[in-house]
């Protein structure tokens, strides 16, 4: 589980919304909201549930991209709650083509949390990965994400680099109004947990020209269940 929506779903949010604006620079700030139950591969367990309250900035010019985002975690785990800051997270991206869109990205995850918490690992990781979007009409689009994950291990812990894929597609059936779904897997991070397999779904609205919201969840094989609500608010 993970306090931030999935890349796949962020990816076609803001393919469609490049779309949609043309405009050679932009920078966003969400503040939302985030639940989840069932597999946990910051602290290796089976049984967590997780609520998270989330906050991002993103910024846009021509090629280049950048997001960074954090949250407020508070992690329970059979009889035992805790809470607090959680990692801090950096990406940077470079778009290589237009339409179809194909942008490298690099993310670095500080370990900021409070690994005793067992809100952190404690170790920092770095992500490298490749964004498809191509927009197939006015109101559809296709996209996918390959990334791979060097995994910041912890001494004695079984723990591992790790793969991960998205496919899925978006429409629009109002404008104003984009909705959207994906299959994605990701490796485990620790052997002993399952590798996840499950499907996510999105929804985003345009609530004024600055103000738009997102819904989104999910589920996968290891019956692990997740739900979220951000505001974004463009600068």
């Amino acid at each position: 589980m993970t306090p931030f929506y999935k890349t796949s779903i962020l990816l076609c949010l803001i393919g469609f919304g490049a779309i949609a604006q043309g405009a050679p620079l932009s920078s966003k700030i969400s503040l939302g909201g985030f639940y989840a139950s069932g597999q946990n591969n910051t602290t290796g367990q089976n049984n967590t549930t997780l609520t998270a309250g989330l906050l991002s900035l993103n910024i846009k010019k021509d090629r280049l991209s950048s997001t960074l985002s954090t949250s407020y975690l508070n992690s329970k785990d059979g009889s035992k709650t805790k809470s607090g800051m959680g990692d801090t997270n950096l990406s940077l991206g470079y778009r290589l083509t237009s339409e179809p869109w194909l942008t490298l990205m690099g993310k670095y995850k500080f370990a900021t949390g409070d690994s005793k918490k067992g809100l952190s690992t404690g170790k920092d990781d770095v992500s490298i990965q490749l964004d498809y979007f191509k927009s197939l009409s006015l109101k559809t689009s296709a996209f996918a994400t390959l990334g791979y994950k060097f995994t910041g291990k912890v001494s004695g812990q079984s723990m591992q680099d790790t793969p991960y894929a998205s496919i899925g597609g978006g429409y629009l059936p109002t404008s104003g109004l984009s909705i959207g779904a994906s299959l994605d897997y990701r490796q485990s991070t620790y052997k002993n947990l399952k590798d996840q397999t499950g499907l996510s779904l999105f929804l985003n609205k345009n609530l004024t020209p600055k103000v738009n919201i997102t819904l989104f969840g999910g589920y996968d094989n290891t019956e692990t269940t997740s739900a979220g609500l951000t505001f974004n608010y463009k600068l």
